[in-house]
């Protein structure tokens, strides 16, 4: 969309795929990185941004697999069950 998107470099690096294309023998926050994401929306990016700040500081447990219920809320922690309650539209956009 071109919007351009400042955050932490620690948020930003909870995601692989930004992990991936920032310089990894910088691992300090000094400066800022511009790093060109094309293919993912401003509307998707933000909700990623918000999920990783979220759990910046308390990371996500990990989701015991095959599911234990199709409530997600006896499957992930009230703040997790809440956020990815949101449009299928908008999940798979």
């Amino acid at each position: 969309d071109g919007e351009q998107i400042t955050v932490p470099k620690k948020v930003a690096q909870m995601s692989v795929l930004v992990k991936e294309m920032t310089d990894e023998e910088d691992d300090d926050d000094s400066g800022p990185q511009s790093i060109p994401l094309p293919n993912v929306k401003a509307a998707i990016l933000h909700k990623v941004i918000e999920f990783c700040k979220h759990h910046e500081n308390e990371p996500m447990q990990e989701i015991d697999k095959p599911l234990r219920s199709q409530n997600m809320n006896e499957v992930v922690s009230d703040w997790d069950a809440k956020f990815v309650e949101i449009e299928q539209d908008t999940l798979f956009d």
